[in-house]
C-alpha cells in the first residue's frame, strides 16, 4: 500500500481550494442564495458538486 507525501497531499488541498473558490464565486456573482454550499461541496466532493452545479445553471439559463 503506497502512501502519499506531504508535498502531493498539500498539492490536493490546494487544487481543491482553488475549484471550491471557483465556484463559490460563480455562484456568488451569479445570486445564489446557496453560494457557500456549493463552494463547501466542491470542495468535500468536486467530482460531483462541480458537474451538478454547472448543469443546473446551465438548466437555470435556459427556462429564462
Amino acid at each position: 500500500m503506497a502512501t502519499a507525501d506531504p508535498v502531493t497531499f498539500l498539492i490536493a488541498v490546494a487544487l481543491a481550494a482553488a475549484i471550491s473558490a471557483g465556484v463559490f464565486a460563480h455562484a456568488s456573482r451569479h445570486g445564489s442564495q446557496h453560494a457557500t454550499a456549493w463552494g463547501v461541496a466542491a470542495f468535500l466532493a468536486a467530482g460531483v458538486a462541480v458537474p451538478v452545479y454547472f448543469i443546473r445553471h446551465w438548466a437555470r439559463g435556459r427556462r429564462r
